[in-house]
C-alpha cells in the first residue's frame, strides 16, 4: 500500500493540531491559541465560500441576471437591498440602516420557526405518545399470540406508557402555574422535577460520553492504533508525538520561565519612586 507525501505531512499536521488542543489542559499556550486562531479562520472562510455559492449566489445573483425572469426580476431586489443595509453596519454613519435587515431577518425566521418548532416538540410529542398508547391496546386486543408472548408484551408496554404518559404530564404540570403547587398538583409537580433532572442527566451523559469517545479517537489517531501495518510504518505516528509531546512541552515551559522573569523585574518608574 502507497501512501504519499502529502498523506504523511497532513497526517502529521493532524497530530500536532490534536496535541496542540489537548495542550491547553495544561495551561493556555502559544500552540493552543495559535491553533485556535486557525480554526476560527478557516471557518470563517469556509462558512463566507459555502454562503456565496449555495445561498447568495443562486438565489440572488443569479436570478437578478437572468434575463429569461424579465420584470419579475424586480422582486429580488428587496433582498439585495437588506444584504447591502446589513454591510451598512460596518458604517458609524449609516449602521442604523442595519437595525431594519435584522429586523425583518428576525421577524422573518421566528415566524417560520415558532410554528415548526412547536409542531415537532409538542404535536409530534403527543402525537407519539397517543400514538403508543394506541399501539398498546392494539397489542392487548390482537388475538393469535401465545400466553407467554402476550403477558410479556402487556406488562412491558404497560410499564412503557405509563412511565410515558404519567413523565410528560408531570413535566408539564410544573409548568403550570396557574395553580398553586400544593396537595397532589403539588406531588405531582414535584415528580415531573424528577423527570426533569433525569432528561437533563440523560442528555447530560449522553454529551460527555460523545465528548469522550471522540478524545478516545483522536488518541488513537495520535498513537497511531487505527491504522493498518503498512500505514503505520509510513506515518511513524507514535515517534513524531512523542517529538511533538517533548517540543511543544519544552516551549511552553520556556515561555513561562521567560514571563516569570520579565514579571519578577522592577519597573523603572518603581525605582525611581
Amino acid at each position: 500500500m502507497s501512501v504519499s507525501t502529502s498523506d504523511v505531512i497532513g497526517h502529521w499536521i493532524g497530530i500536532f493540531v490534536t496535541l496542540a488542543i489537548f495542550s491547553y489542559l495544561y495551561a493556555d499556550n502559544v500552540f493552543y491559541k495559535f491553533v485556535e486562531h486557525v480554526f476560527v479562520g478557516i471557518s470563517i472562510g469556509y462558512v463566507l465560500v459555502i454562503q456565496y455559492y449555495e445561498v447568495l449566489k443562486p438565489n440572488l445573483i443569479d436570478r437578478l441576471l437572468d434575463p429569461t425572469l424579465g420584470t419579475a426580476r424586480a422582486v429580488y431586489l428587496t433582498p439585495l437591498i437588506l444584504v447591502v443595509f446589513l454591510f451598512l453596519r460596518l458604517s458609524r454613519k449609516f449602521g442604523w440602516l442595519g437595525r431594519i435587515a435584522i429586523a425583518f431577518v428576525i421577524g422573518t425566521y421566528a415566524g417560520i420557526e415558532v410554528p415548526a418548532v412547536a409542531n415537532s416538540d409538542l404535536v409530534e410529542q403527543l402525537a407519539s405518545t397517543v400514538g403508543a398508547v394506541h399501539q398498546y391496546s392494539l397489542r392487548i386486543s390482537s388475538s393469535g399470540q401465545s400466553v407467554t408472548s402476550a403477558v410479556m408484551a402487556t406488562w412491558t408496554d404497560a410499564l412503557g406508557c405509563f412511565v410515558l404518559v404519567f413523565g410528560m404530564a408531570a413535566a408539564l404540570v410544573y409548568f403550570f402555574f396557574s395553580i398553586e403547587h400544593r396537595g397532589v398538583v403539588g406531588g405531582v409537580a414535584k415528580a415531573g422535577v424528577w423527570v426533569l433532572m433525569v432528561g437533563f442527566g440523560a442528555a447530560f451523559g449522553y454529551t460527555v460520553q460523545g465528548r469522550i469517545s471522540l478524545a478516545i479517537g483522536r488518541a488513537m489517531y495520535c498513537l497511531g492504533t487505527n491504522q493498518s501495518p503498512e500505514q503505520a510504518i509510513h506515518y511513524k505516528s507514535k515517534m513524531v508525538s512523542l517529538i511533538l509531546v517533548v517540543v511543544m512541552l519544552g516551549v511552553i515551559l520556556l515561555l513561562e520561565q521567560r514571563k516569570k522573569r520579565e514579571e519578577s523585574q522592577p519597573t523603572i518608574g518603581a525605582d525611581n519612586s
